[in-house]
């Protein structure tokens, strides 16, 4: 590691042994909190919607908004937004991840089908694997080049998910084995996250480890993982109540308090999701955030009445959507950072 990466990795360690110092009670005494900057427009669409669901840890963002009633490719580059054209024969595109190189995952759209593809640096390779299905959707992306998918036979079988090797993409591994499996999230490592039926597990080199449930939790669903932490959300007995979880292994679950579902997570286990709902069949909790296990504080919606953030970058930022509606639906662009007062 050279001494620019040294002192990077420093001050990001500095940076996360900070925000743990500035959870909630540091914030209620005053010394911090959230605040929201929402990100700028490409020209002539001011009022455009869409989603952001990636960040290289650089200040950079990605997602996709609706220009002219078609889904694009925006990203964001010292607060300015670029719109990429299409991939060469798709009609629309999309963003679910991206990595500290800047490198994109999307799918590219054409009527009913999309295709997992990467964008770097404005070059797309679009990701194919033998078979036949009827839908290949992709998922995740880690630092070192790992693509993971989600797909569905055209026979109607059970799901599978698709692993693209960062050095071998021209042969995927299906993966394959669990009823109703869908795929999750990959780590860094290669760990690919995935769930099967109210159930959820870690699979690496052709073995399955299942996560342990936490204490009266009937049904788990893993979101996201990192570092070998990983972020979820477990349902009661009823199917009603919600928690949010985090495991610091397969087999250490820890409810988050005051959490009801979660989404996203960074290397250094900062976490973004809802906090409690009002009403277990009514609106979700407020945007929220947790580090180390406990609370840091609540996510500002800029005036809007609800936001989703699934992109947490590991200089502490938080990318996602404002909205008047249903966030998950696309809604105004957003970036949260925690500022001293």
């Amino acid at each position: 590691m050279g001494f620019g990466s040294m002192r990077r990795a420093a001050v990001l360690a500095a940076a996360a042994v900070c925000a743990v110092t500035l959870a909630q009670p540091a914030e209620a005494a005053g010394l911090g909190q959230w605040r929201a900057e929402l990100l700028a427009m490409p020209d002539g669409f001011a009022d455009a919607t869409g989603h952001v669901q990636g960040t290289d840890s650089h200040g950079g963002y990605a997602g996709d908004l609706w220009l002219d009633g078609i889904s694009h490719i925006v990203t964001w580059t010292q607060g300015k937004p670029t719109v990429h054209p299409q991939p060469e024969g798709y009609e629309a595109a999309d963003v679910v991840d991206e990595n500290s190189a800047g490198t994109i995952l999307g799918n590219a759209k054409g009527g009913f089908w999309s295709q997992p593809m990467l964008l770097d640096h404005g070059r797309y390779e679009l990701l194919f694997t033998p078979g036949d299905w009827a839908s290949l959707r992709a998922v995740a992306l880690n630092e070192r080049g790992d693509v993971l998918a989600g797909a569905q036979p055209n026979d109607g079988g059970p799901g599978a998910a698709v692993l693209w090797p960062a050095g071998d993409r021209a042969h995927p591994v299906v993966i394959t084995g669990l009823p109703y499996l869908s795929a999750a999230d990959i780590d860094d490592d290669g760990t690919v996250l995935l769930n099967s039926f109210g159930k959820s597990y870690t699979w690496r080199d052709g073995t399955f480890q299942q996560l342990t449930a936490p204490p009266g939790a009937a049904w788990v669903t893993a979101a996201a993982i990192r570092n070998g932490q990983i972020t979820g959300n477990a349902l009661a007995s009823d199917l009603l109540t919600s928690q949010g979880v985090r495991w610091r292994s397969p087999g250490q679950p820890e409810v988050l308090p005051s959490s009801s579902t979660t989404f996203g997570l960074n290397g250094f286990g900062l976490i973004a999701g809802n906090g409690p709902r009002p009403d277990p069949v009514g609106p979700v909790g407020p945007l929220s955030t947790w580090l180390a296990g406990r609370a840091t504080g609540p996510l500002p919606l800029a005036g809007y009445a609800a936001g989703y953030a699934k992109a947490v970058g590991d200089d502490g930022t938080i990318a996602g959507v404002v909205s008047n509606l249903d966030p998950s639906d696309g809604g105004r662009p957003v970036v949260w950072r925690y500022r001293l007062r």
